[in-house]
């Protein structure tokens, strides 16, 4: 059984938020009972929190919710991630479509683009937007390479042979074969062409304190950090799932595991289905406004950077990938739960980003982290890889009153907000509880069947080999390792 480390890298989201949230406990003794128990206090935990609170706030009874979380809240994996809201438009069809079909891959594209109006729905009811930092813009994936821009241009062509020009998702997205065409595009030192669709960006651990802090306004929410959990049970004669923590124990009628790459920690037939991936990011200073939209720069299928800026007075460039040097280094990535730790030459590499990638630097504007190195100005974070690369969401099949949403493999942020909405319903249901579905909710699409947690997925995935894992990624690493674009002075220094 694996808890996440106590220590990790101190990362610039959690330490420049400065929220009141961070270390909260709603008393100091856990309640003895609740009628829902949700494990792990990040983005997903706290969507279904609220995504609770908003199906039964109109109806005579709400349901009691404790949320437990290990670390701090928001400690771990929304807490490090890139703050991009940007869905995979068009990138992943091909292998989606080869998949599940023409009409899977776009199920699952909806799915994502979906949550940008979601986002932006939820935002505004709320009265949150400024505070999160959510923008809405365009975003680019820019081509460094002849090799990447024919992946790249290979997939939105491919999805315009299946679906057409008329196609809603088609339509937004577009082409740019000459950088002089787009400001944003051009700032890419060396880019040859770029495919551009819609996206956002967003503080994401301040997003998760605020949905927090609203549920808690209600009444019906228990929020206790620093609260790991070493056991679950099966639901007894009476209905009850015991619930034991390092605190002591709770009785709950339903629970909700919401812990990503930790889900195996209590739910041990995961622990070959969800596993430990670990990444960087950094945040940079910068002139205010210099990075308008969000973007990513491709090599080839592994190496990638992508990067935005959040606004005034922070006016900091987020940027993660650093896949030129870290596929020197592949076991600093995979199955890797180290994130008490930086990756070496890291924050020397990010720090070097500006000057070598950027056309438009200011000269005069010298290259520092927002903060010091250990302070939050470059992280470490664990993600979660998954057997078959996608989540799972829904009833833990042959565990009564168990559900979770957990395995989103570093690209959260358009797919949890949704899936926790899936599994609001089938909590509520089960509870026994009236609810009504709120306007925010009515327009989602469902939730795409690869992420559904069925008992046939489950079993199916238990020969994963974590091994062969291990190994086909240190393979793709050694492949681009050999490229030019991985052999500058940048890429090797810390080898």
């Amino acid at each position: 059984m694996v808890l996440p480390i106590a220590n990790p890298t101190k990362s610039y989201w959690i330490e420049a938020a400065e929220s009141p949230l961070r270390d909260f406990r709603s008393n100091e003794e856990l309640p003895e009972e609740t009628d829902v128990a949700i494990i792990g206090g990040g983005y997903a935990g706290a969507s279904t929190a609220y995504w609770i609170h908003k199906y039964t706030e109109k109806v005579s009874r709400q349901p009691q919710v404790t949320l437990l979380e290990a670390r701090d809240i928001c400690g771990a994996a929304t807490g490090r991630n890139g703050g991009q809201l940007r869905p995979h438009a068009y990138s992943r069809y091909p292998a989606w479509s080869e998949r599940f079909g023409s009409l899977g891959a776009m199920e699952l594209i909806m799915h994502e683009m979906a949550h940008l109006s979601a986002f932006r729905d939820l935002a505004e009811e709320e009265g949150i937007t400024e505070e999160v930092c959510l923008k809405f813009g365009e975003t680019f994936d820019a081509a460094m390479t002849d090799e990447a821009w024919t992946r790249l241009k290979g997939a939105l062509q491919a999805m315009q042979r299946d679906h057409g020009d008329d196609n809603d998702i088609v339509k937004v997205c577009r082409v740019i074969e000459d950088p002089r065409h787009a400001e944003e595009f051009s700032q890419m030192k060396g880019a040859l062409a770029a495919v551009v669709h819609p996206a956002g960006q967003i503080w994401p651990y301040k997003f998760v304190h605020a949905l927090l802090r609203i549920v808690l306004q209600k009444g019906n929410l228990s929020l206790q950090a620093h609260t790991p959990v070493t056991s679950v049970s099966e639901r007894d004669a009476d209905g009850w799932i015991t619930v034991t923590t390092e605190r002591g124990t709770i009785r709950a009628r339903e629970v909700v595991h919401t812990t990503n790459r930790w889900a195996s920690h209590l739910l041990p037939e995961f622990s070959k289905l969800i596993m430990a991936d670990r990444g960087t990011i950094a945040a940079i200073k910068a002139p205010p406004g210099f990075i308008k939209h969000t973007g990513a720069q491709h090599w080839d299928k592994s190496v990638n950077n992508y990067h935005l800026q959040i606004p005034p007075p922070y006016n900091t460039i987020i940027i993660g990938g650093a896949r030129q040097l870290l596929v020197h280094r592949p076991e600093d990535c995979v199955l890797n739960d180290k994130e008490d730790e930086q990756i070496a030459g890291v924050p020397e590499f990010f720090r070097s980003w500006p000057a070598s990638d950027l056309t438009a630097w200011p000269e005069s504007s010298s290259t520092e982290l927002s903060k010091e190195v250990d302070q939050g100005g470059c992280w470490t974070g664990v993600q979660s890889e998954t057997a078959d690369a996608f989540p799972f969401v829904g009833p833990v099949p042959n565990r009564n009153g168990h559900y979770i949403a957990a395995g989103f493999a570093g690209h959260g942020m358009p797919r949890v907000l949704l899936s926790a909405a899936h599994i609001t319903p089938l909590v509520l249901e089960s509870l026994g509880v009236e609810y009504d579905q709120p306007p925010l909710a009515a327009p989602f699409p469902p939730l795409p069947q690869p992420f559904r947690a069925t008992a046939e997925r489950i079993e199916r995935l238990q020969n994963t080999d974590t091994a062969a894992i291990a190994e086909s990624y240190k393979q793709s690493c050694e492949e681009s390792a050999n490229k030019p674009f991985c052999n500058t002075a940048r890429s090797i220094s810390k080898i």
